[in-house]
């Protein structure tokens, strides 16, 4: 009998398999091949599986076994069958299987030439983080099973593995899945509009999808969760830390979308360094002959990653540059480090690039200097990459580039490089004239905005807004301000307030224009904005209205929703209502409001304002207190009531809002039960809310016990403990592994402990590190302090390198100094001029 193989992995459709299975059948009588499965193919099974080709996995594989299929060929056999079940109808338009992408259209990086390489890619090198119980592949796996969909990030370094981990999980797990490679997130947005079954949607350098035309909305991410679709992204560390870093009060969220998208994420981070493990199993595949990775495993500057994408190279590339070349180079650097995302135009890189050299290199420059660099950077090294891609335009001939983009590799390590290096000022006049794109306009008109370059920044916000970024206008207006063009930003913020944007109201009110904006304010409010509310509320507090604010307060108490009820709680705080408050705030907490329990829990923790003054003034015959009296009591008996029956139910978060208004009155032992059990659960909220119990109630031994397992929390209220203590040199010492390990908090507290102390250079310093790590809150209070220090010229050179917080803080020192020509020059011109 003649021994068939068909390759099952040609197999995508219901004929296909049938056609298969009756090559693989040889023959074989529908007799034999039930006596071969003892019974277990009856002919009218094999007549249904030859005819139909839908069997179900167990009759496959008995199938498989009566025709002596080899074993390890079962696999791919049940995939075969799952991606021609899978099929219904027409393949959709623009899918294709898993198993047919190919690895470099998805981002893998090209591996560099080696003596003896076999293959485009190198043979994989398992990393830890693929098989551990919460790695890459369980959660992916997590995602896939009964169709509950989820949101996977792997998050790294540049040339680490991110992307390569990521499609050896999916081809190994989900291989017969549809797979959808989005362009942009208007792309994303119709496949999330009628998405198939078993998708995998391909999300390689995420941030394209955040700071594209469009960007990425959260909505379109939970239909497709809904589906049942599996979202497979990649991001850079630095840009995941931006994203979900919360914006300083007040100031604009310029990450708002991208982080309630990351917010439906699971996070795996990928390490820039192969682990013992994996140096081993590395050593095994090079052993085994692979050259690329033996090449990898003999240098010592590099990991194996960065190796394979020929990061040396790259690097050489950019140091070892002439004037010329690394004029080029060093300019789209900083044009893509300002935020740039588009590929960039030649006449963008000729006309920046003189700026990077100095009056003598520029009299030297051959006549073809531009042609030559272009050509060196785009070079090829290895077979891997180029310093600089060329890029063809989209649905154009072969042939044309419309621009290049800097390797990324290259971009991390020279970008980190020229992080201090002030952009010249033919590089803004480019990116001015050049950029096209409206979300590349709005990044870089910000950058400049952020160094005082009002002048580059007013062009770039125009362009950006003339191209469709409407959501900026706002923005815009306020740039207005800074240069003194107060008539037009008037004009837009009251153009915003009539069609109930609140904080353009708050902002026309500030120029001047208070009935205007609160006739807006009173427009929304009554369709039931509640921003507009709070907006409204606030207008009249500045103003010195604050008894009308609460005059319409408690006329809408009733149909109010929990924001303006939390707003109206504040503001009778303001105006020496405590007790009215309490009563409220008890309202809201009983509720489930963690905001009201926390607000309620201080006012009680604070004597004077708590329910010993509502008390005595009630034992002293104040009609009011005794009316109030009853009514919080009963809020407050009613909040614990219902917590109760919420925590019995399992709702965690009522134990907690228990908790914390128990320590608030006193029952501290009870609380620390509650948080006690809940910490051995694993509750992480719980225990760092206990923590914060034990540090306020002074419970040092239990404190310490609990800093020693290394839980951060614990550390950092028991530094703060004994700093109150003026135990400050312990203190410091018990942050210093936190602050070793790059914590940003950690670095804050030993920031207050060093200023409490007087050692202000050294708190200086502690702020400097935060800054540079992209601390927004370290950059602020760094701007504060050097304000307070009168440090005008740090305050300069900070501003000049982007820091938006030193730019305002000089401003505004300047002004109250009474330099009022300095300002001026410094916005019609920039720092240059001041």
């Amino acid at each position: 009998m003649r021994d068939q193989t068909p390759d099952p992995a040609q197999v995508h459709t219901v004929p296909e398999l049938i056609s298969a299975l009756q090559e693989l059948r040889a023959g074989r009588s529908y007799t034999s091949l039930n006596k071969t499965a003892a019974g277990r193919l009856p002919k009218s099974t094999v007549s249904d599986l030859l005819t139909n080709g839908r069997p179900t996995a167990e009759t496959l594989e008995v199938f498989l076994r009566a025709c002596q299929a080899p074993r390890e060929t079962w696999r791919a056999w049940q995939q075969a069958r799952e991606r021609a079940l899978s099929t219904s109808g027409p393949v959709p338009a623009g899918l294709i299987r898993v198993s047919q992408a190919d690895p470099r259209r998805l981002g893998v990086h090209a591996a560099i030439d080696a003596p003896g390489a076999q293959g485009d890619l190198p043979t994989y090198v398992e990393r830890d983080t693929d098989t551990a119980p919460n790695g890459v592949r369980a959660l992916i796996s997590k995602a896939a099973a009964d169709g509950r969909g989820g949101l996977v990030v792997l998050v790294g370094s540049s040339s680490v593995g991110k992307t390569r981990s990521a499609y050896e999980a999916i081809n190994l797990l989900l291989p017969t899945w549809w797979l959808a490679h989005p362009a942009d997130a208007g792309d994303l947005s119709q496949i999330a509009a009628d998405p198939p079954a078993r998708l995998v949607v391909w999300l390689d350098e995420l941030q394209r999808l955040f700071e594209g035309p469009e960007g990425l909305q959260a909505s379109t991410v939970r239909r497709l969760l809904g589906a049942g679709a599996v979202l497979v992204a990649s991001l850079w560390s630095e840009r995941y830390d931006d994203y979900v870093a919360k914006p300083q009060a007040g100031a604009l969220d310029a990450h708002a979308d991208a982080r309630e998208v990351l917010g439906l994420a699971h996070t795996v981070r990928i390490d820039d360094r192969l682990s013992a493990a994996e140096h081993e199993r590395a050593q095994d595949i090079a052993q085994a002959g692979d050259a690329r990775i033996a090449l990898a495993l003999e240098s010592k500057d590099y990991g194996l990653t960065q190796v394979i994408a020929a990061a040396p190279q790259l690097i050489d590339r950019w140091k070892g540059a002439n004037p010329y070349t690394a004029a080029v180079l060093n300019a789209a650097i900083d044009a893509t480090r300002l935020g740039v995302t588009s590929p960039l135009q030649r006449d963008l890189l000729e006309e920046a690039a003189p700026g990077y050299c100095d009056p003598r290199q520029r009299a030297k420059a051959p006549t073809a200097w531009f042609e030559a660099a272009l050509a060196y950077l785009s070079e090829e090294l290895n077979g891997a990459a180029s310093a600089l891609a060329p890029v063809a335009p989209e649905g154009v001939g072969m042939g044309q580039v419309v621009g290049y983009v800097v390797a990324d590799y290259l971009q991390q390590y020279a970008g980190q490089a020229r992080r201090r290096a002030k952009v010249p000022e033919t590089c803004w006049q480019a990116l001015v004239h050049h950029l096209t794109d409206p979300a590349d306009q709005l990044r870089v008109g910000r950058q400049a905005r952020n160094r005082l370059l009002l002048r580059h920044a007013e062009p770039l916000f125009r362009g950006a807004i003339r191209a469709g970024k409407r959501d900026v206008t706002r923005e815009f207006a306020s740039l207005l301000v800074d240069l003194g063009q107060e008539d037009e930003a008037r004009a837009i913020y009251r153009k915003l307030a009539q069609v109930g944007d609140e904080e353009a109201a708050r902002r026309l009110a500030k120029l001047g224009e208070s009935e205007e904006a609160l006739e807006a304010l009173y427009e929304a409010a009554d369709h039931g904005d509640e921003l507009a509310m709070a907006a409204l509320v606030d207008v009249l507090v500045d103003l010195g209205r604050s008894n009308e604010a609460m005059t319409i307060l408690r006329e809408r108490k009733e149909s109010a929703g929990e924001l303006t009820l939390w707003r109206m709680s504040t503001l009778l705080v303001e105006v020496g209502e405590g007790p009215e408050a309490m009563v409220l705030l008890s309202e809201l907490a009983a509720a489930g409001s963690e905001d009201a329990t926390r607000d309620l829990a201080k006012m009680y923790a604070g004597v004077p304002k708590g329910m010993e003054v509502l008390q005595d003034r009630a034992r002293a015959g104040d009609e009011e207190a005794v009316l109030q009296l009853p009514t919080a009591l009963a809020a407050l008996v009613q909040a614990r009531e219902r917590w109760r029956e919420q925590a019995q139910a399992g709702d965690r978060g009522a134990v907690r809002r228990s908790a914390v208004l128990l320590a608030a009155l006193g029952q501290v032992e009870e609380a620390l039960s509650m948080l006690r059990q809940l910490a051995r659960e694993g509750d992480e909220d719980a225990t760092r809310q206990m923590a914060e119990v034990l540090a306020k109630h002074r419970k040092m031994q239990e404190l310490r016990t609990l800093a020693r397992t290394g839980e951060k929390w614990a550390i950092l209220y028991l530094s703060e403990a004994l700093g109150e203590m003026e135990k400050v040199d312990e203190a410091l010492e018990v942050l210093q592994e936190l602050v070793e390990m790059g914590d940003l908090v950690a670095e804050q507290q030993k920031f207050s402990l060093l200023l409490g102390r007087g050692q202000i250079e050294e708190a200086i310093a502690v702020l400097r590190k935060g800054a540079e790590a992209g601390s927004w809150m370290a950059a602020w209070r760094l701007a504060d302090l050097l304000a307070s220090l009168n440090r005008i010229q740090e305050l300069r050179d900070r501003a000049a390198l982007g820091d938006e917080f030193a730019g305002s803080r000089l401003l505004t020192l300047l002004t109250e100094q009474g330099r009022f020509g300095e300002v001026g020059q410094i916005r019609r011109h920039g720092l240059d001029a001041g």
